[in-house]
């Protein structure tokens, strides 16, 4: 194997390994640094990864404390806590679903029940292109990551669609489910692979270019509102309205891990960056979280009054944010003994969407009472209040250098703040 070059992933922090396989053949291997701070002493670090890389050598570490040093002066930088309203979208004709950025940050994605996925540039806030044949609303959009040249839509018409973003042609669409279409997940290691997750109580696994479904995943006996694969793609995640989780081994179609203790639906269940955990929140007013290497709940976290609507976890995983019809938003350290670290108290009405920032200094939530606002995730504090929509705000988004919020509204508009 020979090493061609290094490349940096900020957030987590990360060196990719770019060689050249014994066929001659690219390849990339990442080396994640989830506890690298600013801080860090780097010589440790340095001997451990030599000690790890077989095929790097002492020639490199000039090369490798350069890139290391690069990485902690990008997380040095400060940031970004104060917005302006940049443009406000007005093309769809009904309420907006949902919204998902680019790996670059450079486009956003947005669905409707107008029927339609938008794409949209952020530095114009133009609409580059409308992907139109849903015969229903269109409540799931997202990229393939990293590459981003396709995009994967779920509708109530019981459809899921992949895209070309270029030319804004339909490749595919995939058929089998009984009712809506809810949640759509490419495979993070193989865009030729896409999961869904149905209110028929099923999620399904469909190969992209041929449309053909390779895995019906029918033991939920409730609506599954989410599908999420692991890191390597060989395992799925999914939640239900029978207040379950399973995880599924693809490989051997049988599920691996049951993840049972709420007591009423699920809204939503998520992976750790390492997929070594899952979180799962709940209508039960609680979220757990679960140690896979254990096979067991690591926790139930019961600080909430009222529903728990959804989860986000830290880039490094270290923290996980819960949002709350009891118009709270609440940041918990699960890295020891899962202490509440603050509340984000403010709203005016329920909290359905939450996302940190990518240095995760930050929290957004978005609520039903018309804002969205950015939080100190250290103490809680109201940084700024993301105020101008006239109706609920369904979701909101920021993208990976952290410049730029996007917000989605059941007033048809989305809004982009710079």
């Amino acid at each position: 194997m020979k090493l061609k070059r290094f490349y940096l992933r900020y957030y987590p922090p990360g060196i990719g390994l770019c060689y050249e396989d014994h066929n001659y053949k690219e390849k990339t291997e990442m080396i994640d640094l989830l506890t690298l701070t600013s801080s860090s002493k780097l010589d440790p670090i340095v001997e451990d990864i030599l000690k790890n890389q077989v095929m790097l050598h002492t020639d490199i570490i000039p090369k490798l404390k350069e890139s290391l040093m690069k990485l902690q002066n990008k997380l040095k930088e400060p940031t970004k806590t104060n917005f302006y309203h940049f443009k406000t979208l007005k093309d769809h004709l009904l309420p907006l679903t949902n919204v998902t950025f680019d790996k670059t940050g450079s486009r956003f994605i947005t669905g409707s029940y107008d029927r339609t996925c938008r794409i949209w540039n952020i530095d114009t806030g133009a609409e580059v292109m409308s992907l139109t044949g849903h015969e229903n609303a269109v409540f799931s959009v997202n990229f393939n990551s990293p590459k981003c040249d396709r995009i994967v839509t779920g509708s109530f018409d019981k459809t899921a669609k992949v895209w070309n973003p270029v030319t804004g042609n339909c490749m595919q669409t995939y058929y089998g489910h009984t009712a809506e279409v809810v949640a759509t997940e490419f495979n993070p290691s193989n865009s030729d692979v896409i999961a869904t997750a149905s209110m028929d109580n099923t999620a399904r696994v469909y190969h992209v270019e041929t449309g053909q479904e390779t895995h019906l995943l029918n033991d939920h006996y409730g609506e599954v509102i989410s599908a999420h694969f692991n890191k390597d793609g060989h395992l799925l995640l999914t939640g239900s309205f029978d207040n379950n989780a399973f995880i599924w081994d693809l490989r051997s179609r049988e599920i691996v891990m049951e993840l049972r203790g709420h007591t009423a639906e699920l809204s939503n269940c998520i992976w750790n960056f390492e997929c070594s955990m899952v979180a799962t929140s709940s209508l039960d007013t609680t979220a757990r979280v679960w140690d896979l290497r254990n096979l067991h709940c690591m926790h139930a976290i019961t600080g909430h009054k009222d529903e728990v609507l959804d989860i986000c976890y830290d880039y490094p995983g270290k923290r996980l944010a819960t949002a709350s019809s009891d118009c709270t938003a609440k940041i918990w350290d699960i890295s020891g003994a899962f202490d509440l670290i603050s509340v984000m108290g403010g709203h005016l009405d329920e909290v359905s969407k939450i996302c940190f920032s990518p240095t995760g200094n930050v929290l957004i939530s978005a609520s039903a009472d018309k804002t969205s606002r950015l939080w100190n995730t250290e103490n809680g504090q109201c940084l700024q209040i993301l105020q101008g929509h006239t109706a609920d705000v369904f979701a909101c988004a920021i993208n990976y250098s952290g410049d730029a919020v996007v917000t989605v509204s059941k007033d048809n508009t989305c809004k982009i703040w710079r």
